[in-house]
């Protein structure tokens, strides 16, 4: 038998030993061994809110601290340190917002789409058909 040959014999019995091997650690091993780290969460983030594509804000609890995050890019910069976790914010309009009328949405696209727009829409005086 030539050398080559077997060469690849002993690679097609090593093979599947040590991919055999790899598997039962990963498979019972590890996870005995980080068992204890699973139970005992240190930290969690409370909020997360997103400021633009790449920016965020996080608000996270490590211990009996809350620390504000900023998320940006490359980097993590601590804003806040807190003892107590702040107050929760009311999802409410605040009082100057007014409900608008679908009208004057409508109006405003039609104006800012075409230069103006139909007759009896604010600042239109287009007539119907017309360019």
């Amino acid at each position: 038998m030539s050398e080559t040959v077997l060469a690849f014999l002993r690679l097609a019995v090593a093979l599947p030993l040590v991919l055999l091997l790899c598997v039962v650690v990963l498979k019972y091993l590890v996870p005995r061994t980080l068992a204890g780290f699973a139970h005992a969460r240190r930290m969690r983030v409370v909020e997360q809110l997103p400021l633009g594509p790449k920016t965020g804000m996080s608000l996270v609890q490590v211990g009996e601290c809350y620390y504000l995050l900023v998320c940006h890019e490359g980097a993590v910069t601590v804003v806040k340190e807190m003892d107590q976790l702040p107050a929760v914010l009311k999802n409410e309009p605040p009082a100057e917002m007014k409900p608008l009328r679908p009208e004057a949405v409508v109006g405003r696209l039609l104006l800012r789409r075409t230069g103006g727009g139909p007759a009896g829409f604010p600042g239109g005086t287009r007539k119907a058909g017309g360019r």
